[in-house]
């Protein structure tokens, strides 16, 4: 287990305010304040940039945050496995002034800033006495070109077949990691979908019976009025908000069809076949809402589990790599 840095507070598990019973994030155990916050791909908490003493401006760097708990594992995936995490940033553009993260194959964020980086060079040279021109051309001159537009582009070679079999498949890291991700493809994304899928059927069933209870009896209504009421129906719908039952479910399961129903509901009673038939319930208040934006956040983070999950994966086989050439260069020198 690694050590909190002195700035960080002993680990709470503490989720909500003891006096308003508002939901506390962060080290600071504070409610959302509308201030910049950073949510944690390990404990899944959201925590403040000013809190983790980092800058404001480093907000589109961050790759894959780990909170100070998960990278000292007492919270996330590595109080159990002991692997524990780090927070990985993207690189930053080259221009100092910039905090974007690079393009792909690039040292900078967008070519306006390359060339702004170039022009900034050239006159830094230039300031000290140099033909900026001059040195450019020296610099291509004394250079292998073809080679130099090729860094960058081609990572770590794989070593030779035959000096290091079973390379990727023998390491327990490599392998680990492999796991994690194919368990989110195969097992917790899937089920997550599933739950979606589900949420908005039965969204879709509650409208249906929301329809046929109060819409069909309030176009009856209208029809059977005089002309003479009309125009005062009309200013009185207008006025009115739609009826319409709470339709929660503790389990979203659609009990009957719509058309089944409908007929037995009746307004004195509190449910029926467990679902919520009050017209005003503050209790499940935009539940549908609330899921259905849980549910989509869930997803949006395995996600950038993957991508993190991938870029661990391409990190430790370059390290794998560079093993084996290292093995090589020693057995050569020998």
């Amino acid at each position: 287990m690694g050590v909190l840095p002195e700035w960080c507070p002993t680990y709470s598990s503490r989720k909500k305010d003891p006096v308003t019973g508002e939901e506390v994030f962060c080290i600071c155990k504070k409610p959302d304040s509308g201030e910049l916050m950073v949510g944690c791909d390990g404990c899944d908490d959201w925590f403040h940039f000013s809190c983790l003493k980092i800058p404001q401006k480093f907000n589109e760097l961050v790759f894959s945050f780990f909170c100070p708990y998960c990278q000292c594992g007492i919270t996330g995936p590595g109080a159990s496995s002991g692997n524990l995490p780090k927070t990985l940033w993207r690189r930053k553009c080259r221009l100092p002034e910039c905090y974007k993260p690079c393009a792909e194959n690039s040292k900078y964020c967008s070519e306006d800033h390359a060339v702004s980086y170039m022009c900034n060079l050239i006159g830094r040279v230039e300031s000290k006495g140099f033909d900026a021109q001059d040195v450019l051309r020296q610099m291509l001159q004394n250079s292998d070109l073809e080679k130099f537009q090729k860094m960058g582009h081609e990572g770590v070679p794989t070593p030779p077949e035959g000096l290091a079999p079973g390379l990727f498949e023998g390491d327990a890291r490599l392998r680990d990691l492999e796991s994690q991700a194919d368990k989110i493809r195969t097992l917790t994304r899937p089920e997550i979908e599933q739950q979606l899928k589900k949420l908005e059927a039965y969204v879709a069933w509650v409208k249906r019976v929301n329809h046929l209870l109060f819409t069909s009896a309030s176009e009856d209504q209208d029809g059977g009025s005089s002309s003479k009421n009309s125009r005062a129906l009309k200013r009185k719908k207008k006025s009115t908000k739609p009826k319409s039952i709470c339709g929660y479910h503790p389990e979203l399961r659609i009990v009957c069809s719509a058309e089944e129903f409908a007929p037995q509901y009746n307004e004195s009673e509190i449910e029926l076949y467990s679902v919520c038939c009050k017209l005003r319930c503050p209790r499940h208040l935009d539940w549908a809402g609330i899921q259905e934006t849980s549910l989509r956040f869930q997803l949006e983070t395995l996600e950038s589990s993957l991508e993190r999950l991938a870029l661990l994966q391409k990190i430790r086989e370059d390290q794998l790599k560079m093993q084996v050439y290292k093995e090589l260069s020693k057995s050569k020198q020998a």
